[in-house]
């Protein structure tokens, strides 16, 4: 008998529990990725996604090959198609215990159920692995025992585990075998467009740690200050990485270990606000894993479900298309389209103009977004816009809405991200489509008509 190791959002050989454990017992582990283009049209995937992904498989299948663990390519359709195949997979290869690693949403969650019970049956197991989070972020939990709802004391809780029992990160493992032929990945599946923005970005676990490294040689010590401006190179950009797996969140933190020490408290303005970074992510890992509400399109906030949206296509389609007329938020969306990533300070700018000036529900915008990023990851992208539609943990107080022009005069002051992303004669012909004022007096009007209506108690 032998393992199988299980890939899913963790594309890389270094750094998993999952793969270590399926390497270890006395012959080589088999490997599996299964392909479900349908669950990945249900869950909103877009090409830049699903082209990045095949990418990092083709960087994951070589670097299996060179270790002498053979990838079985699966060709599933369907989270509920998949959970059969790789059971009956591991029943044609004699797989005593497949690995994998822990997922968050509900429709993940439920697939692993159906493989651990037809694994059960026939008298094989399924083990999971923390292989997306630094720390079991399911299991952090605030003095009363409850899930945390809101960031800085989940922090606070995170950074006292970790100081108790966080691990190190593991380096690359030995070959177990000899090396085989490396599995042809397709260079497209159904149901998905090619991407033409692909060859921006590199893909595998070499490419995001010279990048990683590059950063905190290049930025790190100026993050604080640089990574609101979008067009500073002042971010890591490492955000496809993470969210394919093809590193992982505790090789970030290590890295910034092995050049500050472990004593976080102690460290400089610029590397304490990453850090900070990579726990936002195990924050939202956490709260999707503790409200099954947020995989089911529904607002953390329960009173927001009743903040009447309004059904304007053609605003929708201005934000969507960039041509709304405020240029920072027409240079984002374009940034968008373009490069299929947006930097941080504008996804914000965007999804407050979206929800708040226009007054369109933020599941429009999370869907736009989760079809044109390339480091589209539902946890992160369902967090960021319901922080600022003011209907999620952590939620900006719905009074709160940022200025977008305002924005542009503080973080792109000389105009220059503006105008590497617009077209100047296109800008010049387009009035704003809604007057930031009297938009803001409506979103504030409609938010606390819902609050008031909400039930006490």
């Amino acid at each position: 008998m032998t393992d199988m190791i299980w890939f899913r959002g963790d594309l890389r050989i270094q750094d998993h529990p999952a793969l270590e454990a399926a390497c270890h017992g006395d012959t080589p582990p088999h490997a599996v990725f299964a392909l479900t283009p349908e669950t990945w049209l249900e869950h909103g995937w877009g090409p830049p996604k699903v082209a990045y992904l095949l990418k990092s498989l083709r960087a994951l299948a070589n670097e299996l090959a060179e270790l002498g663990i053979t990838l079985h390519l699966v060709e599933a359709g369907s989270f509920e198609r998949s959970a059969s195949l790789v059971v009956e997979l591991a029943g044609r290869l004699g797989i005593e215990t497949v690995h994998a690693g822990l997922e968050y949403g509900v429709d993940e969650r439920d697939r692993d159920a159906l493989v651990a019970d037809g694994l059960t049956q026939a008298g094989r197991r399924l083990q999971l692995h923390h292989t997306q989070t630094i720390l079991p972020v399911e299991e952090i939990a605030s003095g009363s025992g409850t899930p945390y709802r809101v960031f800085t004391p989940f922090r606070k809780a995170w950074e006292a585990t970790w100081f108790a029992e966080g691990r190190s990160p593991t380096g690359r493992l030995e070959p177990v075998g000899p090396a085989t032929t490396p599995t042809r990945i397709p260079d497209r599946v159904e149901g998905f467009d090619d991407w033409p923005g692909l060859g921006q970005w590199e893909a595998g676990t070499e490419s995001g740690m010279q990048r990683l490294g590059d950063f905190i040689v290049r930025a790190l010590d100026a993050y604080d200050s640089a990574r609101d401006l979008p067009d500073r190179d002042g971010t890591s950009s490492l955000s496809p990485w993470l969210a394919i797996g093809s590193i992982s969140p505790g090789m970030c933190l290590e890295a910034l270990i092995q050049r500050l020490g472990p004593e976080l408290a102690r460290w400089p303005k610029g590397a304490r606000s990453w850090q900070g970074e990579l726990v936002w992510r195990e924050f939202y890992r956490h709260v999707l894993g503790c409200f099954p509400e947020l995989s089911k399109n529904r607002p953390m906030q329960g009173w927001t479900s009743a903040v009447e949206w309004r059904d304007a296509p053609g605003d929708l389609e201005a934000w969507r298309q960039g041509e709304t007329g405020i240029e920072i938020v027409d240079a984002a969306m374009h940034q968008l389209s373009e490069t299929g990533w947006m930097h941080n300070r504008c996804r914000m700018i965007v999804a407050m103009f979206l929800t708040k000036n226009l007054l369109i529900d933020w599941r429009h915008g999370e869907r736009h977004f989760s079809t044109h990023l390339v480091d589209y990851d539902f946890a992160s992208n369902n967090g960021g816009w319901q922080w600022a539609a003011s209907t999620g943990t952590d939620a900006a107080p719905y009074f709160r809405i940022f200025n977008p022009d305002t924005q542009a005069e503080r973080f792109d002051p000389d105009g220059a991200y503006r105008r590497r992303w617009l077209d100047p004669a296109a800008g010049l012909m387009r009035a704003p489509i809604v007057d930031l004022k009297s938009s803001r007096l409506r979103a504030i009007e409609v938010f606390k008509k819902a609050k008031d209506a909400a039930p006490t108690g």
